[in-house]
């Protein structure tokens, strides 16, 4: 324990960092135009700590001013269709739960919109997305895109429902950032909050270590969750693990008055605190595990391909310090083709350019896109081993 750190969300000094890694690409979500570019982008530590009174895990290495959120940064998962029927039945349940037709929405990280627009077109609701990053027209029929951070400045766009979908977790603070949207919301006591995150509990137990990122510098499980909102002056309506696990998706109302909510339902604590105990050398168990993979792959003469550009792709070729021993990474996303991996070099293809480069391994990043993959892989008149990275 460090008493010289403070958890943010609790302030609290017992504080313990438990998992440490250095030199990992500042941005997961920017490809670049070059493997030399690729491989001198930013980076940056992780020093993750938890803390003991609450549950939050921070990483106390992390430096904001790495970080710049621009029109080039992507990682949308929308090309899936898996995940638009995650996001369809996700829309659906918000729309019908809280009434949502002809109402206005507000989306705080909107990334290109996919998901305001799903919530305006199925309740013929009006929207206004906030995005630093956001590329595209800034208005639509449905919908009006503000390329910016979301903040007080903007407290007069009032929403029925203000939601936002994997974008807490890059918040250093998040009970500023909290007590900053209670403050916008004020007497709207109506007024529906739904927010998405990664869920750290899936990290620690399912040991998928590759979701580590320097752009995650908050990590909740449900009970810190419950916590910073129970805190900051919302009522939790609903709180619950999802897509598999591996998020987490809370829905809150802002308190009237003083009175104070529980959040005992969702206590792990304990749980929590056991698997950071052995996090440490589970992760170092999974990195030898991999090196003996790749190392079977190497001297087999087999070829290998990642399937997923993502942050956990870019995590796993990072961590693995893998560079020349595994050539490309497959993605579905036209935005990343052609491009390159941030840390390591790997030039990002189609699906459809396997055909000139066959894979005998396919390292799957994450397991629940692995039919959809066998199955466009049996498209493509291909076969090969499937390994899943986590999971």
């Amino acid at each position: 324990m460090s008493t010289e750190n403070v958890c943010p969300v609790c302030s609290s000094t017992d504080v313990s960092v438990f998992f440490e890694v250095s030199g990992v690409p500042a941005h997961v979500g920017l490809q670049w135009p070059s493997r030399d570019a690729a491989r001198h982008c930013s980076k940056g530590d992780i020093k993750l700590a938890f803390c003991n009174a609450c549950g939050f895990i921070a990483n106390l290495a992390f430096e904001p001013a790495r970080l710049e959120y621009m029109q080039a940064y992507e990682n949308a998962l929308h090309f899936s269709p898996h995940f638009q029927g995650y996001a369809q039945s996700v829309a659906t349940r918000l729309i019908e739960r809280y009434n949502l037709y002809d109402k206005d929405i507000i989306e705080i990280g909107c990334g290109r919109g996919d998901f305001l627009l799903l919530l305006c077109e199925l309740g013929k609701n009006r929207g206004v997305g906030f995005d630093k990053s956001y590329d595209g027209e800034q208005t639509d029929s449905r919908a009006t895109f503000i390329r910016d951070f979301y903040s007080e400045r903007y407290a007069s766009y009032q929403g029925d429902l203000i939601c936002c979908r994997q974008v807490f977790e890059h918040i250093d603070n998040p009970t500023d950032f909290l007590t900053m949207l209670r403050r916008t919301i004020g007497n709207r006591l109506n007024t529906s909050v739904y927010f998405e995150v990664p869920n750290v509990l899936f990290i620690l137990r399912d040991l998928s270590v590759w979701d580590i990122i320097y752009e995650h510098c908050s990590y909740f499980s449900l009970g810190s969750l419950a916590r910073v909102f129970t805190l900051c002056g919302f009522d939790i309506l609903d709180l619950a693990e999802t897509y598999d696990g591996q998020y987490m998706d809370i829905e809150a109302k802002p308190r009237n008055g003083s009175s104070n909510s529980g959040h005992d339902s969702w206590d792990d604590l304990k749980e929590m605190a056991d698997y950071v105990t052995a996090f440490a050398d589970n992760y170092r168990t999974k990195l030898e595990t991999w090196r003996c993979h790749l190392k079977r792959i190497e001297d087999a003469g087999q070829r290998a391909v990642v399937w997923g550009a993502g942050a956990r792709g870019v995590s796993f070729l990072n961590m693995l310090k893998i560079e020349d021993q595994i050539k490309y990474v497959v993605d579905i996303n036209p935005r990343k083709q052609g491009l390159y991996m941030a840390g390591t070099g790997q030039q990002i293809i189609s699906p459809e350019s396997l055909r000139d480069h066959p894979p005998d391994v396919v390292i799957v990043m994450n397991p629940i896109y692995k039919t959809e993959i066998q199955q466009l892989m049996e498209r493509l008149g291909l076969t090969a081993e499937f390994l899943c990275a986590s999971g």
